[in-house]
């Protein structure tokens, strides 16, 4: 199969997708997400295939969905398309309706019957973190950065990314509410990921998880996966994943957006990204800036 923004490659009983849109830093566009679907449908009927690998080209996993499709939210002169420009595309009720259908196409991947593996290297932030929620293993560079900055401003992951299930409640909470990103190895020791390797050692690592998943019967891949998943389910997950697309909807209308949404429409994207991290920086994490303020460091932040 032959695809525009995806390689889907099959060999020994392993498939690999590889995100190819290394010029957006593999923004998820419409499409990509099409040919995903696409490749789950071709997995669906392929019988002797037992693990997906999920990798990107170029120098990062994914920088979130791609902005430049959702901009009509903001500024309705962004449209592209007559769907877009209709009036109510831009109520929070339909936005809620689209992020819902959002999670279920997620959801699908999540009940994959092939074992899935997420291959992490460079930034991995935003939507990314949604794609990497629902593979069932992730390894991941030891310097990869991973979060959710969208949280400064922008709302909620359609899947939440899962961290309250792979975090806990309270580190979900302290990354959530700084939008900071934590490296691979702090992915690591928190959870949100298997294994941090360095970079050069990543794709070797991967596959030889892969290779080794590859000997056990798809039948039995299969139900450890619906196993392990029924019990989360059954703790409530489907529901919190939908609490975060309902506040999604109503956090892109809401007063916390203005600012945000003014910026967009004067400059558009990049303008209004750099204004919402703009006070973040330079520290990546909190303890950095603590750090910097011990020794002496006196900067933007007031440190």
């Amino acid at each position: 199969m032959t695809f525009e923004t995806l390689i889907y490659e099959k060999a020994d009983r392993i498939a690999t997708v590889t995100l190819n849109r290394p010029h957006t830093g593999n923004a998820l566009s419409g499409q990509l997400r099409d040919e995903l679907d696409l490749v789950m449908d071709d997995l669906d009927h392929d019988d002797e295939t037992r693990v997906l690998i999920i990798k990107s080209a170029g120098n990062h996993f994914s920088t979130g969905y791609d902005l430049k499709e959702f901009s009509y939210l903001w500024d309705e002169h962004s449209a592209i398309n007559e769907q877009q420009r209709r009036p109510h595309s831009r109520s929070p009720i339909w936005s809620r309706h689209r992020f819902h259908l959002s999670r279920e196409r997620w959801m699908r991947l999540f009940h994959l019957r092939q074992c899935t593996i997420a291959m992490i290297h460079g930034h991995c932030v935003a939507g990314g973190l949604d794609l990497v929620g629902v593979c069932d293993i992730a390894f991941a560079a030891d310097d990869a950065l991973l979060g959710q900055p969208e949280a400064r401003a922008m709302g909620e992951l359609h899947v939440f990314a899962f961290w309250p299930i792979h975090l806990g409640m309270r580190k979900t909470k302290e990354w959530l509410f700084t939008g900071d990103n934590m490296t691979g190895k702090e992915a690591e020791e928190l959870g949100l990921v298997n294994k941090a390797v360095p970079h050069d050692e990543l794709e070797a690592v991967t596959r030889a998880y892969a290779e080794r998943v590859a000997n056990v019967p798809l039948d039995a891949i299969y139900s450890h996966k619906e196993i392990t998943n029924r019990w989360f389910e059954a703790a409530g997950m489907h529901a919190g994943i939908a609490a975060a697309n309902d506040l999604d909807a109503m956090g892109i209308a809401g007063p916390g957006m203005d600012e945000f949404t003014q910026v967009w429409r004067e400059g558009g994207v990049r303008p209004a990204v750099r204004m919402r991290d703009a006070p973040f920086k330079p520290h990546r994490t909190y303890l950095e800036a603590y750090e910097a303020r011990k020794a002496g460091w006196n900067g933007p932040e007031g440190d």
